[in-house]
């Protein structure tokens, strides 16, 4: 140490195998001296011999894992020689297993050892590479496998982790999504209902009719017979007043309601279940906020059904209307309805069956838990 105090560049020098004296030294496994060397220059840490070789690489060569320990730094562990080898790789080249063990170590604790262990030398190799295809010990490539074996775990892990979060993350967009469109529809037709509530097709009358108009447009109806009344789409539940024949028209009065009042009650019946369906739904998207989606759905999508059928009956007797056709009252309109009502039902009945028996294996789960923790 005296002679390197007094000549500090004696310490670069190389000799005639191409070596340093702090490789020589970490060669022999002399550690007092490698210590007392780097005290003196740390950059001696870094110096190659004529193979790009450090005392770190040396070291991993020989097996000297107490020189290993005090020359491994981030710096020095990245470093490559000639062949673009690592120290992992010269571990695993020279079957220097207990060394390789500790540079495994070493690297996680410096939090490098993912750059160590898909690194590369001058062929393509990685290090698991070397340790298949050299005879090299059981050790060493059950050291070097588990190693990759656990990272691939915990990539599979990390894997499976992503596509569970963008699974929900997709289901909650979906969800979202739904929703918004849901509460946009139901507005829509809200207006629309309460529009077309506030003004009927056919429009109103203007002034006071005279009875003979009246009377004329009551002879003319045909549908204004009471008998009839069961033929419309409600089946006669919804009775309607008696009209005189001496009555005349308001100012104010639909026009579609005087010229056929049976198309008109079912017209107006759609549209005021259509609005107060669609204020429904608009309450149910709102209480989403509080609570969650699997519970209100099982409300909101069959009301959502019913409101889309409710509006197609109502598009069907307002047809009815204003080209003067029996096509509100057809029979495949009535099986539609019955059919849909049908499906809604059995939605119901299938959903409300998972939710339950989902409520019921957490509950058992939550029990078996508690028992486990009594215990």
């Amino acid at each position: 140490m005296e002679v390197m105090q007094n000549y500090p560049g004696l310490a670069d020098e190389l000799n005639e195998q191409g070596l340093s004296p702090i490789h020589l030294a970490s060669a022999k496994g002399h550690l007092e001296i490698v210590e007392g060397m780097l005290a003196l220059r740390s950059d001696l840490a870094l110096i190659k011999d004529e193979d790009g070789n450090t005392p770190l690489h040396t070291a991993a060569i020989r097996g000297r894992r107490e020189i290993l320990t005090q020359l491994f730094t981030t710096e020095s562990a990245n470093e490559l020689n000639s062949s673009r080898e690592t120290v992992l790789h010269l571990a695993v080249k020279h079957n220097r297993y207990q060394a390789l063990q500790l540079l495994i170590q070493l690297a996680q604790q410096y939090q490098i050892g993912n750059e160590l262990f898909d690194a590369v030398d001058g062929g393509h190799n990685t290090i698991l590479h070397l340790a298949c295809a050299g005879k090299k010990s059981k050790e060493i490539i059950r050291s070097v496998g588990a190693e990759l074996t656990d990272r691939v775990e915990r990539l599979e892990q990390s894997i499976a982790s992503n596509q569970q979060r963008s699974s929900v993350a997709r289901r909650e967009k979906f969800v979202g999504s739904l929703k918004n469109g849901i509460g946009i529809l139901a507005a829509i037709f809200a207006s629309l209902s309460f529009q077309v509530g506030m003004n009927p097709p056919g429009g109103v009358w203007q002034e006071w009719g005279s009875s003979n108009a009246t009377k004329s447009a009551s002879d003319g109806n045909t549908d204004t017979d009471p008998n009839s009344w069961s033929e419309s789409l409600f089946l006669g539940l919804f009775e309607l007043a008696s009209v005189s024949e001496g009555d005349s028209h308001k100012p104010g009065l639909s026009i579609s309601w005087e010229l056929d009042k049976n198309k008109f009650l079912n017209f107006i019946l759609c549209n005021s279940l259509c609005f107060f369906m669609s204020i429904s739904i608009i309450v149910v998207v709102a209480l989403t906020e509080i609570f969650d989606w699997q519970s209100t759905s099982l409300l909101l999508l069959p009301m959502m059904s019913i409101l889309l059928l409710i509006a197609a009956a109502e598009f069907a007797f307002g047809v009815a209307i204003v080209t003067d056709t029996s096509v509100a009252s057809v029979f495949p309109l009535r099986a539609l309805i019955f059919v849909v009502i049908l499906c809604n039902v059995a939605w119901q009945i299938a959903w409300t069956y998972q939710y339950l028996r989902k409520w019921l294996k957490r509950f058992r789960r939550n029990e078996r838990r508690q028992g486990e923790g009594t215990d």
